[in-house]
């Protein structure tokens, strides 16, 4: 019998709403499924009404040493760190040091004459200041990320960029935007970010085990981070954190982010009133406030719960955060092996706490992955189609499947990766990253026709999706 076949024959978990189990069984039953899966290596910890009802771990911190992780394992946190970030500029603001309708060029004046010089600091801590994100850049990715940049050299990467709409007049996620935070702070307080975050945050929270990360640093107990590709792991990429600073920087525990949440609640850090406006939805649809996207959390097809939720990715790690204000309740899950569903992790957690039934069905796009190392990708679209229609045992995360495509081309098995991601397009025709992740594939194979198609109808789905605009100017420009 072939491999895969066994891993199809995995059993489907089903958790009943019994309350004969307790929810911490339950709640256990559903993440050593997902580690079975080989979809989460790292931390979890689920409270709820203020108090801790699970926590665990699962998988390696490192792998070259077989090292486990624990819930005290420090991971990188991405742009959770965001949240910190917004918080720390509420903490300034609460001080008197800074104004939240005072604009950057009030405390930067390298900003005059710049697009961005009347951005406010409300505009920047809810993403709607027009200043793009770092993707209008070709190759930002490996190039840019890797050079390490004095506050004064990142910040000229940026400030003459224009502005992609008026300011406070749209939503438009920006970790410039962010950085910029990160960097008045600096100026303002003559300290550095670490240092200020330590002092303001981590010191009177008792969050002993956070802090800022820079790569020649030796923190005690942090994991390594992996991206899981075809037939096991790969290290991650190396990015240099000081073009990271505010926007993704930091590294926390479970435990120490369930304290940052109780400092929170308990208006510890903050005043109720910056709280409540922090925690006030923005901009629709994403209705982000100040370092938080505050709108309702989907856990079924039905019911959805009012919450305060932020990712975090950065290479080999990634992280989720959901705060449930209604029952101070708290989903946390921190991982060292990139990619997951961490939409269906944390949803299927809140069920359990909501007491609805957990069905966790098999991941297609586990299976894909073996049979594209074994088989070939004409035998593992010939069994998605087959998995797709079984929807009692199969589930779909389209994120996953496009990842697939992604690697596929990274490769470069360009041939594979097209015909996952004509497959993915077919399936998923609603999804923008989906068309941009075709068009690159497409020009990849230089097939420029085809690749401006599938740009033109990303932007038909999200008009303000910089990489394929950047991609259609960068093939005019070579015609």
């Amino acid at each position: 019998m072939k491999s895969y076949l066994i891993f199809v024959g995995l059993f489907s978990l089903i958790i009943n709403s019994s309350p004969a189990q307790s929810k911490k069984d339950k709640l256990n039953e559903i993440m050593r499924a997902y580690h079975n899966y080989n979809m989460f290596d790292g931390s979890v910890l689920v409270a709820e009404n203020g108090k801790v009802i699970y926590k665990a771990a699962f998988g390696l911190a490192n792998r070259e040493w077989d090292i486990p992780n624990t819930t005290e394992t420090k991971f990188m946190i991405g742009s959770i760190s965001k949240s910190f970030t917004a918080t720390l500029m509420l903490i300034q603001v609460q001080k008197g040091l800074i104004k939240l309708d005072k604009a950057i060029l009030d405390y930067l004046p390298e900003f005059s004459n710049k697009p961005a010089a009347k951005v406010t600091i409300r505009q920047l801590l809810s993403h709607t200041s027009g200043i793009p994100n770092y993707d209008i850049i070709k190759d930002f990715f490996p190039k840019i990320s890797r050079q390490n940049f004095s506050r004064e050299e990142y910040v000229k990467v940026y400030m003459d960029s224009p502005l992609a709409f008026e300011p406070g007049t749209r939503y438009a996620y920006s970790s410039w935007g962010y950085f910029t935070l990160g960097y008045i702070m600096e100026r303002v307080t003559g300290k550095s970010y670490s240092q200020l975050v330590k002092e303001d945050i981590f010191n009177k929270t008792g969050m002993n085990s956070s802090g800022s990360y820079f790569h020649t640093q030796v923190v005690n107990k942090r994991a390594t981070g992996y991206d899981y590709s075809f037939g096991g792991y790969t290290s991650s990429d190396f990015r240099d954190q000081s073009n990271t600073m505010g926007t993704g920087d930091l590294y926390s525990t479970v435990e120490d982010i369930f304290r940052f949440h109780i400092a929170l609640s308990n208006n510890t850090l903050l005043n109720k009133q910056l709280t409540a406006e922090m925690f006030t939805p923005g901009i629709r649809p994403a209705q982000y406030g100040y370092g938080w996207f505050n709108k309702q959390f989907k856990y079924t097809t039905t019911d959805s719960v009012f919450s305060n939720f932020h990712l975090g990715m950065t290479e080999g790690f990634l992280s989720f955060i959901v705060r449930i204000p209604s029952t101070n309740s708290l989903i946390i899950v921190l991982c060292n092996s990139s990619p997951t569903d961490f939409f269906g992790i944390t949803g299927n957690l809140a069920k359990v706490l909501y007491n609805k039934p957990v069905h966790i069905k098999k991941p297609i796009h586990k299976v894909i992955e073996k049979l594209i190392a074994e088989q070939g990708v004409i035998k593992a679209i010939e069994e998605y189609k087959r998995m797709k229609a079984d929807t009692a045992r199969y589930y779909i995360d389209w994120i996953s499947m496009n990842f697939l495509a992604e690697q596929l081309q990274t490769l470069k098995r360009y041939e594979d990766a097209r015909i996952i991601g004509e497959n993915n397009v077919a399936e998923f025709s609603n999804r923008d990253l989906v068309m941009v992740t075709m068009g690159n594939i497409y020009l990849a194979l230089n097939r420029k026709a085809d690749a401006i198609a599938y740009y033109k109808k990303a932007l038909t789905i999200y008009p303000g999706y910089e990489e394929a605009k950047n991609k259609l100017k960068e093939i005019e420009e070579h015609k």
